[in-house]
């Protein structure tokens, strides 16, 4: 459940960048301030002397801050280069870590020396709250009126998609796509098999099929060994089971009003779901302290028959443990599932794995502006899609008689996979469905599928400074599913949340949608 927070990890994230932001604004404002550790012989920001005029016809530099998840920071020097040729640039990149990258991020900003273009992470769905005061004191170019004189980042980027970036109604962020859809149920192909059962498509059958894979032998060892499904202390599965029984996806819109989903009888049916799945011993006994991580080995050690995952985990090699194990495992995934409306409905993301901002401290005039949002316009059409989704041919891909294959998945990896940061369209959605991965053919199917109703997050744009512990209802869901917790005491729960600033938060959400979300 997402909820703005102010832990005391977050209040000191605050404390070590509200520094950075006293900088980021005197520079865009021209204002003078003295702050400890900072003087006047401090480098001036990346970009800062860039002012070029639009007659300028050489390459445009642009610097960039990005993040990678490799083990080693990109040197995609080739792929690079085609890319600075097609879009008349020259890119200054500085690379960080994934798991460092926020604390980047904050010591970027401490220094005031910004480049071009920030990649702006955010924490889940929730906008960081040092960002979003540096763009309400006017830090970041607003990037709305321009964007329809930009035909491909037009067309590219959807109506959703900027509801999700957008900042009290106003565009001052290009998303970083990535497909909306990006969540699965993987199962294993192998037990339903064995078993002689289908992809069920019903919660009923959904349900038969977990107490098969517990009950049944599965695998076929003849032990009772295996559960039916893996589900993990987030309750990624549960937030599949609330969407598909009608609950809203976190937040929605019931009966005219701005709603959190637990205060809905919708999000109790899928409680009451998984707590006969929980007394059945049809899901691991452990789930309250199981992360993401530990369900996959669940199923690497062929002990769990399904849970909810990410498309990536099929691509990326965490299963070999389980096929190098057992040859005849298999794999495969579904999204369709029809609830008590009949309709197949999916929760999904926001759309987007971080926001390209530019500040104002380093892109000081709009001519210089429009040349970086020109060269985000021409890394949405085909030829860098193309070259970001599937490399350089030859080299990473090659294709006879229409069919694509890979060339060298590893120099893919290396070269390729850390370009999609600097990607709007989403390439990942590109690649699968140029099916170079065994799993891509299945991923491509569920990511196209227009039978499925996406159920989107309504407060993913939404912004408060709220202090609401989520463990309130977290906790209690648990309890709940274990059998701890009846209806009285689940009921109690959700008073003690309204009456921990949980009414404020609905009204500030209240209040936002009826400016923005309509």
């Amino acid at each position: 459940m997402k909820f703005s927070l102010q832990t005391g990890e977050q209040a000191k994230y605050r404390h070590k960048v509200r520094k950075g932001m006293m900088i980021l604004l005197a520079s865009t404002f021209g204002v003078s301030i003295a702050l400890t550790g900072c003087s006047s012989k401090d480098a001036p920001a990346a970009g800062a002397s860039d002012n070029a005029k639009s007659e300028d016809k050489g390459p445009t530099e642009i610097s960039f801050l990005l993040k990678y998840y490799s083990a080693q920071p990109p040197t995609a020097d080739e792929a690079l280069k085609i890319i600075e040729q097609h879009t008349n640039t020259k890119l200054k990149i500085n690379w960080a870590p994934n798991p460092s990258y926020e604390e980047k991020v904050n010591t970027t900003l401490a220094s005031g020396n910004l480049p071009n273009v920030i990649l702006v992470p955010r924490r889940g769905n929730t906008k960081l709250d040092n960002f979003v005061d540096a763009v309400r004191a006017g830090a970041f170019w607003e990037l709305g009126p321009y964007i329809k004189d930009y035909p491909n980042l037009s067309k590219t980027i959807s109506k959703e998609a900027f509801y999700n970036v957008a900042f009290d109604g106003k565009i001052y962020s290009i998303p970083s796509l990535r497909s909306n859809n990006e969540s699965t149920i993987i199962v294993r192909k192998d037990w339903l098999d064995n078993l002689g059962l289908k992809i069920p498509t019903t919660l009923d059958e959904y349900y038969e099929m977990i107490k098969a894979f517990k009950n049944n032998d599965p695998d076929k060892n003849g032990k009772p060994d295996t559960v039916g499904l893996v589900e993990s202390s987030d309750g990624s599965t549960f937030h599949r089971v609330k969407v598909w029984m009608d609950a809203p996806n976190n937040w929605g819109v019931i009966d005219g009003k701005v709603t959190p989903d637990f205060m809905t009888k919708e999000y109790v049916d899928a409680m009451n779901f998984m707590r006969k799945l929980y007394k059945e011993k049809l899901v691991n006994e452990d789930f309250a302290v199981v992360t993401q991580n530990q369900l996959i080995d669940y199923i690497n050690k062929g002990k769990g028959g399904l849970y909810a995952g990410a498309f990536a985990q099929l691509t990326n090699g965490q299963y070999n443990p389980l096929t190098e194990a057992d040859p005849k495992a298999k794999l495969t995934l579904f999204d369709r599932m029809k609830g008590p409306s009949g309709e197949n409905r999916n929760p999904v993301g926001s759309g987007f794995n971080g926001e390209f901002m530019i500040p104002k401290s380093s892109v000081k005039t709009e001519a210089q502006l429009k040349k970086i949002l020109s060269f985000f316009d021409k890394m949405c059409d085909d030829d860098m899609k193309k070259l970001v989704s599937l490399g350089i041919e030859g080299k990473h891909f090659k294709t006879d008689n229409g069919k694509t294959s890979v060339v060298d998945a590893k120099a893919f990896t290396n070269d390729i996979v850390p370009l999609r940061w600097i990607m709007v369209a989403d390439g990942i959605t590109d690649r699968v469905t140029a099916g170079l991965n065994p799993y891509d053919t299945e991923i491509a199917k569920v990511v196209t599928d227009k039978e499925l109703k996406m159920v989107n997050d309504l407060s993913i744009p939404f912004t408060s400074k709220t202090v609401v512990d989520p463990k309130i209802i977290d906790d209690a869901r648990t309890k709940y599913i274990m059998g701890e917790l009846d209806e009285k005491g689940w009921s109690d729960a959700i008073q003690k949340w309204r009456s921990s600033n949980g009414d404020k938060l609905i009204k500030e959400y209240a209040d936002q949608y009826a400016k923005i979300g309509k």
